[in-house]
């Protein structure tokens, strides 16, 4: 089983560069504004959050709800729609009761709930029961039409993109992704399907460590122009270039399942050619306005114009609890006479259900044995009868169908990984849960 780290992203003092150092204890849960971040005009030189150092502490503070002013992205339209309302529900129709709450802290105490948000760094919380705001609460600045950084959510979104063109008929799970993109055929896709892709067992070699500043993914986020080309660059020119750049396999097709963020964007690429049309576009059309947005959302973009489809979304928290009920309620918007299909049923009830666990299906860590990855979505049906979506540094999106309850949370956690809040948030959801 692999052991979470206290690895927290922070400016070398040498190199002024951000790199991962370990740590005894966390950082204080200081907000941006209590760290002074942007604020002056100009801002203080070590206050100042841009491009080259928004991925370090506690720049991350500010820098997650300010994506799009950081890099150039693209706009991921509501349309013309309603949106989808969000009462909310008068405390004594709930029945979930959240002032009695004992949370694990993961080191051997117990939170309630205020120690717990402030504790993981969260940015913005919501409760969603049954259609309706059962609690809503934001920190460090953030507001109801605030758009946070998703990170790994926006693979959901992606997989459920593929999935529709496998409704549409425009690409097929057992598709190769090379018919649809040729040029994978000299690289480690080139005997990967669709369905491969989409649970990650596509068995190429990526490492996926943001402890480690050599790692794949690090290089990976020089090409997706997350961080500046550094001097002497010898990497990729973008997600397509460095896609290409990837032909070493650990295992054949089909076999264990292993997180890599490339896989997402290589499968948005297949079903971009498939379609003939844009992610940006795609996302908003089938998925974000469809469902019932209130706000618009945004993606990161690389220098070629292409979304970084595997981590670049942001939104807010209100759409964000709309796109995880839709999941979870077989594509379904909308309540009594206003209820509509959405999105296509069978797509989403095969994302909902989850893979077959084995061990090691839940990445190989202690907190998530018997979890699956699958349709690009991390799934506890045989555990918690749950799906959900996540993204480093504290972003989940727990989706329960049966109970028609959500629990929406972004974060700015210092901690790049999520494994190392796991003991507590499920915690939080078992207890939430026993109230519904």
């Amino acid at each position: 089983m692999l052991t979470p780290k206290l690895v927290v992203t922070m400016i070398s003092p040498e190199t002024g560069r951000p790199r991962p150092i370990e740590l005894d204890v966390l950082p204080e849960p200081l907000t941006a504004a209590e760290h002074g971040l942007m604020v002056g005009n100009p801002p203080p030189d070590d206050k100042l959050v841009h491009h080259g150092n928004w991925t370090a502490w506690p720049n991350i503070r500010w820098s997650f709800t300010h994506m799009d002013e950081l890099r150039a992205s693209g706009r991921i339209s509501r349309g013309p729609g309603p949106a989808e309302p969000l009462p909310v529900a008068a405390p004594a129709e709930t029945g979930i009761d959240l002032d009695d709450l004992t949370i694990d802290d993961g080191d051997g105490g117990t939170w309630t709930l205020d120690e717990m948000l402030s504790g993981t760094y969260t940015d913005a919380f919501l409760i969603l029961h049954r259609g309706q705001v059962v609690l809503e609460r934001y920190f460090n600045g953030m507001e109801p039409s605030t758009r946070h950084a998703m990170f790994s959510m926006t693979k959901t979104v992606t997989g459920v993109l593929a999935l529709l063109a496998v409704e549409d008929g425009a690409i097929a799970l057992d598709d190769l992704l090379a018919d649809h993109v040729p040029e994978l055929a000299q690289t480690a896709f080139a005997p990967v399907t669709v369905a491969h892709a989409l649970d990650m067992t596509d068995g190429i070699r990526f490492v996926e460590d943001y402890s480690d500043n050599r790692s794949d993914i690090m290089r990976y986020g020089v090409a997706m122009a997350f961080t500046p080309v550094p001097a002497n660059w010898d990497g990729p020119d973008g997600i397509h270039d460095a896609i290409l750049g990837f032909t070493e396999r650990e295992t054949e097709p089909g076999g264990p399942f292993l997180y890599k963020s490339v896989t997402t964007d290589v499968l948005a690429w297949a079903t971009a050619r498939a379609t003939g049309q844009r992610w940006v576009d795609g996302v908003s059309e089938r998925i974000w306005g469809p469902m019932g947005a209130a706000d618009d959302a945004a993606v990161i973009l690389d220098n070629r114009g292409i979304a970084v489809s595997s981590g670049g979304m942001s939104c807010t928290v209100r759409d964000l609890a709309r796109f995880g009920r839709m999941l979870s309620r077989s594509g379904r918007v909308g309540d009594g006479a206003d209820e509509r299909q959405a999105l296509p049923a069978t797509a989403a009830d095969d994302l909902a259900a989850g893979g077959e666990p084995y061990p090691g299906s839940g990445g190989g860590y202690a907190t998530r044995e018997g979890w699956t990855f699958h349709r690009h979505c991390w799934n506890m049906q045989q555990v918690i009868g749950a799906f959900m979506p996540m993204g480093v540094h504290g972003q989940r999106l727990f989706c329960h169908p049966e109970k028609d309850l959500v629990v929406a949370k972004f974060g700015s956690h210092p901690v790049t990984g999520n494994v190392y809040t796991d003991a507590s948030h499920e915690s939080l959801y078992r207890q939430i849960l026993d109230g519904c």
